[in-house]
C-alpha cells in the first residue's frame, strides 16, 4: 500500500519559478548564479510557511546540480534527488532549536575543512538559527567570517532581530514577505485542478484568508478540508471546520448598531455565546469587516479591494446599508471595537464587553442626553461614574444639585464656573503621566512623589513634601522640565508652565487665603485637585514617617538615658 503524502509536501516547489510571491529573492539568487557572484553566507528571514527553507534547498540544488551551477536545476540527476530527499552528504540541514549549543557548533567546525563528496559546494542550512546560544554564535563567528572557499552557509529564521549583529553583518540578508490572498488562491487552484478536487472559488478564498499569508498553512488547511468534506467542498463546510463566522452575522450586527436597535444587537451576541464562538476572534473579524465597509463607503463601489473582500451575494446588501449612513457612524463603531479588542482577551466575561458596546453605541445614537451634559465617563482609574457638565454650555440647576449630593461623601461641592476645568485636568492628567512614563520612567517616578496637583495662572503646580526635595529639584532641571511642559502643551492645547513648590510654601499660601475667604461655605472644592489612590497612600506613608521622625527628635537627654537603662540594665550614677 502506497503511503499518502500530504499536499504541502507533495507540492513543495522544486525550482525558483515554483516559489510563490518571492520574486525579489529568487531573481536575485538566479542572477548571482548567472554572474558567478555567490556569497559565502545568506540569511533568509520571514514568517512561517513562506518558502525560506524551500528556497535554500532549491539554491543548493542549483549550485550542486550535475549540470550546474545553473539557474534551473534539473531535478532529475542523482544529486538533485538526494537533496530533495534530505540524503545528500554535501547539503546538511541542521535544526537550530535542537542543535543550539557550543558543542554542536564545534563539531560542525571540525568537519568544515573536508572537501565536498560529490558536488561543488558543501552547504550548511541551519533552520531557526536564532535559537543558537550566544556561545554557539561566538564559536561560529570566526568560521563564518573566513570560511573555506567551497563552504556555503544558509541561515533561516522567523526572528532576525534575535540574531547577533556580528552574524548579520557577515551575511546577505533576504526578507521573505507574506504571500497575498490572490497568489495563494492561484496556487490552490492549480493544486485542486491537478488533484481533481471539487471546490468552489469562495471556499478557496476562505482558506487563503485563514492562512494569513502562509502558503504552507493554506495547503495544510486544504488537505484538512478535503478530508472533512470527502472531496466535495462547500463554503459552509470550510466555515464550520475553521470556525469562521459568516459575513451575514457581521452585517446584521452592524445594521443593528446603525439602526440603534439595542435588542437585535444583544440577541446576536447571545446567539454567538450559545454557539460557543470565540468572542475575541469575533471582535477581530468584526473590526476587519467594518474597516472594509469604511473603505467601500469612501472609495466607492468600483474599488477592487472591497469588491474582493465582500462576497457577490452580500455586496448589494452592504452597499444599500452604506448609502443610508454617514462615515462618522462607521468610524465611531471602529473606535469602540478598538477599545473592546484590547480588553476582551483578558476579560473574565467577554460577552459583557460586547453587550456594553452594543448598548453604548445604540444609546448614544438613538437617545438625546440632557442639555449641557456629556456622556458618562470614567474618571482616572476609579469605577465610580461621574456625570460632568461642559463649561461652554449652560448648566441647569438640577444637574448641579445632583452633582452636589453625589460628592458630599468626599466633602466636595460643584460650582458652575469650575466644573469644566476640573474635569479637563482629571481627564488629561492620566494621559500626561502615561506619555511621560513611556519616554522616561525616572521622570514619571519624580512626578508620582508630587501631590495636590492643580492649575493656577497658566501654571501646573505640583507640591512636594520636605522629604521629597530630591524629586522636586530633579523635576526642575532644565531638560526634565522642558519634556514635561512639551507634553502638557500637546495634551492641554495651551502653554502650561511646570511649577514645583514645597509643602511648607503651599501651607503658607493656604493660611493667607483662609484669612480673607471662607472656602468651606462658598467653594467646598479644592481648585483643580486630583484625588488619586496612589498619591493618597504615598501621603499616608509620608505622614507616618514624619511623625516617627518628630517622635525620635523629641526625646530629651533623660529619655535617652532611660532607654539605655532599660536596654542594658544597671544604675545611673551622678558621680
Amino acid at each position: 500500500m502506497t503511503q499518502y503524502q500530504s499536499i504541502y509536501r507533495k507540492w513543495r516547489p522544486k525550482s525558483f519559478e515554483d516559489v510563490v510571491g518571492q520574486e525579489h529573492i529568487t531573481q536575485t539568487l538566479k542572477n548571482a548564479i548567472k554572474l558567478n557572484r555567490i556569497a559565502h553566507a545568506y540569511l533568509f528571514s520571514g514568517p512561517r510557511g513562506v518558502g525560506k527553507t524551500t528556497t535554500a534547498r532549491i539554491f543548493a540544488k542549483a549550485l550542486n546540480c550535475e549540470k550546474g551551477p545553473t539557474e534551473s536545476p534539473c531535478n532529475q540527476c542523482l544529486r538533485c534527488l538526494r537533496i530533495d530527499q534530505g540524503q545528500s552528504m554535501d547539503v546538511l540541514e541542521i535544526d537550530g532549536a535542537s542543535n543550539r549549543g557550543i558543542d554542536e557548533i564545534r563539531e560542525l567546525r571540525s568537519k568544515i575543512g573536508f572537501a565536498p563528496a560529490e558536488g561543488k559546494y558543501k552547504i550548511y542550512i541551519i533552520d531557526e538559527v536564532h535559537m543558537l546560544t550566544n556561545e554557539a554564535f561566538n564559536a561560529l563567528l570566526k568560521t563564518l567570517e573566513e570560511p573555506p572557499g567551497q563552504v556555503l552557509f544558509i541561515f533561516a529564521t522567523t526572528a532576525p532581530h534575535k540574531v547577533p549583529r556580528t552574524i548579520l553583518s557577515r551575511c546577505q540578508c533576504f526578507y521573505f514577505r507574506r504571500i497575498s490572498i490572490e497568489e495563494i488562491v492561484e496556487k490552490l487552484q492549480k493544486i485542486i485542478t491537478a488533484e481533481k478536487i471539487d471546490i468552489d472559488a469562495t471556499s478557496l478564498r476562505l482558506i487563503a484568508e485563514s492562512a494569513t499569508g502562509s502558503m504552507r498553512d493554506a495547503e495544510s488547511t486544504l488537505d484538512q478540508v478535503v478530508a472533512y468534506s470527502e472531496n466535495k467542498v462547500s463554503p459552509e463546510m470550510v466555515r464550520d471546520m475553521l470556525g469562521i463566522i459568516p459575513h451575514e452575522v457581521f452585517r446584521q450586527l452592524i445594521a443593528a448598531l446603525l439602526k440603534n436597535d439595542t435588542g437585535a444587537g444583544i440577541q446576536l451576541v447571545d446567539e454567538l455565546v450559545k454557539e460557543g464562538v470565540d468572542l475575541s476572534q469575533f471582535t477581530d473579524d468584526l473590526m476587519l469587516y467594518t474597516h472594509n465597509m469604511s473603505l467601500l463607503k469612501i472609495l466607492g463601489k468600483d474599488n477592487p479591494s472591497s469588491r474582493s473582500y465582500f462576497e457577490d451575494t452580500e455586496f448589494d446588501k452592504v452597499w444599500e446599508l452604506l448609502e443610508k449612513i454617514s462615515i462618522e457612524k462607521i468610524f465611531n463603531i471602529i473606535e469602540e471595537l478598538k477599545i473592546v479588542e484590547g480588553r476582551i482577551k483578558y476579560h473574565y466575561y467577554p460577552r459583557v464587553l460586547l453587550e456594553l458596546m452594543v448598548v453604548k453605541l445604540t444609546y448614544q445614537e438613538g437617545k438625546a442626553l440632557p442639555q449641557g451634559v456629556t456622556s458618562e465617563k470614567i474618571v482616572g482609574e476609579k469605577d465610580t461614574v461621574i456625570k460632568k457638565a461642559t463649561a461652554t454650555e449652560p448648566v441647569p440647576e438640577r444637574v448641579l444639585e445632583q452633582d452636589k449630593e453625589n460628592n458630599l461623601a468626599e466633602g466636595k461641592r460643584v460650582s458652575e464656573a469650575e466644573t469644566g476645568k476640573d474635569y479637563e485636568l482629571e481627564k488629561l492628567w492620566p494621559k500626561v503621566l502615561s506619555r511621560i512614563k513611556e519616554g522616561s520612567i525616572s521622570l514619571h517616578a519624580f512626578l508620582m512623589f508630587g501631590n495636590n496637583i492643580r492649575i493656577e495662572d497658566e501654571q501646573l503646580i505640583v507640591c512636594f513634601s520636605a522629604d521629597s526635595l530630591f524629586h522636586k529639584e530633579s523635576l526642575e532641571k532644565r531638560g526634565n522640565k522642558e519634556k514635561v511642559e512639551a507634553i502638557l502643551k500637546e495634551e492641554f492645547n495651551c502653554d502650561l508652565k511646570l511649577k514645583c513648590v514645597m509643602e511648607e510654601d503651599r501651607n503658607k499660601d493656604k493660611s493667607k487665603e483662609e484669612q480673607g475667604l471662607d472656602l468651606n461655605k462658598d467653594k467646598g472644592k479644592d481648585k483643580n485637585r486630583i484625588i488619586d489612590n496612589h498619591m493618597a497612600i504615598n501621603e499616608t506613608a509620608k505622614e507616618k514617617k514624619r511623625n516617627s521622625m518628630k517622635k525620635e527628635n523629641s526625646l530629651d537627654e533623660n529619655g535617652i538615658l532611660k532607654q539605655a537603662q532599660d536596654l542594658f540594665g544597671g544604675k545611673i550614677s551622678e558621680e
